[in-house]
């Protein structure tokens, strides 16, 4: 796993060293599969859907097929969909229905049914890999894991595959390869019955495909402001669905930036399409997401769960890579380095070294969102930018705990805190909700009530006339994630 994942890791490695993997893996164009013959249909399908728009499209002709061909499986796929969160029937079916209204013209409908379906093939990917592969690996019925996953193979040669490959000629990258060897390695670990490599190396596949529609997103919001007006609906219409597949799960990293950038592209007004601010937004839920699956890890890796610790190193490091384009070629090849350091401390059970490795990682990030500060320091960073305390963060002795000034804490969380002087209370407003940390007290009031299930491992303290709070419990309190190294910290979303 160590050479696979530098080869994906590095931009170097993966132009001088993977071809040669996938080329003694697989010297044929076709995977070496069997192919299902009702997926092979819907395929097909998918390519006569796309052809029936043309310079007279009767779009009611394009609903009925949808209907026919499509529209049980994708409600299929649907159900398996949180309630919550969008699904792919109904924006599919709005834009048509309002394209056959005239509310809406040809070239989204096109967009719509085009990229819509390429959302559901993705999530059909997930479907299999999740309630069919998996639930047979675990069984140890390897034929029926490997007959699944020759499916999933069978979707991407036949469906993304091209679109991958058109996000690697516009930012000369090598998803395409790197998502062929991917296949074949987990075709590989069926064959053997490797199922703990396999659910390390899909997470290679899940998240390319991800950086792929993210890539795609990022495209349109480049040429969106710049395309003649007649073009602009349609472009929306595409930036939005290549959008959805990845939306909830990118909300899990900041969900305030995520519905930032759905809003945009939903609100078919392409005024509002802002490269810039769509590209941080983007970068700020991988961010998100890297600080997640890195703190996971640790959490595996105390339990001595090291598998657990390989699935959620890989998918951190996944989404360092799905940032490769945000970073730069230098700052990604230098991430990169202390990314594979992380993975192999975590192969080996190395907790030291990889919380080590992967707090270099999270440098590179943090000066885009995040705080950093220093033990005894009274000078600290958000964002990259520089600012000074009155009082710096310090370790009590008597209970090793990091206390860090109530301002401090306050611009960490992006919430208003302020200390009552009379109540002995230090009060922390975020998103509508007031907690309350009490002089001397382990225990959290929040709106009003006590938390029965968290305290402080710490109390509030105050010192030279200022408040202290305990950094990681309210950092984590509020759904931050706090790492140390050497008297350095870092605290991400």
């Amino acid at each position: 796993m160590r050479k696979w994942l530098a080869m994906i890791l590095s931009v170097s490695l993966v132009v001088s060293s993977f071809f040669t993997l996938a080329s003694a893996v697989s010297a044929e164009s076709k995977f070496k599969i069997t192919e299902d013959s009702v997926l092979a249909d819907r395929i097909k399908a998918f390519a006569d859907i796309k052809a029936l728009f043309t310079d007279n499209t009767v779009l009611s002709d394009v609903k009925a097929f949808y209907v026919d061909k499509f529209q049980t499986e994708v409600k299929r796929i649907d159900a398996t969909i949180k309630p919550d969160d969008p699904k792919i029937d109904d924006n599919i079916v709005l834009v048509l229905d309002n394209a056959i209204a005239g509310s809406l013209n040809v070239g989204q409908a096109k967009q719509a049914v085009d990229k819509g379906l390429q959302w559901y093939f993705y999530f059909a990917i997930r479907d299999l890999i999740n309630n069919q592969v998996r639930p047979a690996l675990k069984d140890g019925d390897m034929a029926t894991a490997q007959t699944a996953f020759y499916k999933v193979a069978q979707i991407y040669e036949g469906v993304l595959e091209s679109t991958v490959v058109k996000r690697d000629n516009s930012y000369s990258l090598h998803m395409a390869d790197i998502l062929k060897g991917t296949i074949e390695q987990l075709l590989s670990d069926l064959e053997s019955g490797n199922a703990d490599d396999f659910n390390v190396h899909r997470q290679v596949l899940d998240k390319t495909l991800i950086k792929t529609f993210a890539l795609a997103v990022h495209t349109y919001a480049k040429s969106i402001p710049t395309k003649p007006a007649a073009d602009q609906p349609a472009a929306l219409t595409e930036a939005y669905f290549f959008f959805m597949p990845i939306y909830t799960y990118l909300k899990g990293g900041s969900a305030a930036d995520a519905d930032y950038i759905r809003s945009v592209f939903a609100s078919g007004d392409a005024s509002q399409v802002n490269l810039e601010k769509i590209q941080d937004a983007m970068q700020l839920t991988m961010i998100g997401k890297v600080s997640e699956y890195v703190n996971q890890a640790f959490v595996k890796l105390k339990a001595d769960d090291l598998q657990g610790a390989r699935g959620y190193a890989m998918e951190g490091n996944m989404f360092l890579a799905s940032q490769e384009v945000f970073l730069g070629a230098e700052k990604y090849a230098a991430a990169s380095a202390f990314a594979q350091k992380f993975s192999d401390a975590v192969d080996k059970s190395d907790l030291a070294s990889a919380e080590t490795n992967a707090f270099q990682v999270l440098k590179f990030l943090v000066a885009k969102d995040g705080v950093q500060l220093k033990i005894d320091d009274k000078k600290y960073q958000i964002n990259g930018m520089d600012y000074e305390a009155d009082v710096a963060p310090y370790i009590n002795p008597q209970t090793s705990r990091t206390l860090v000034p109530v301002r401090v804490i306050a611009e960490a969380l992006k919430a208003e805190v302020s200390y009552d002087d009379a109540l002995k209370k230090v009060i922390i407003v975020k998103d509508g909700k007031t907690t309350e940390l009490k002089l001397g007290s382990d225990e959290i009031v929040q709106n009003g009530q006590v938390n029965a299930d968290v305290k402080l491992d710490q109390p509030v303290v105050v010192k030279n006339a200022r408040s202290f709070v305990p950094l990681r419990a309210v950092a984590e309190l509020f759904g931050n994630n706090v790492f140390y190294s050497k008297g350095e910290i870092i605290i991400l979303r």
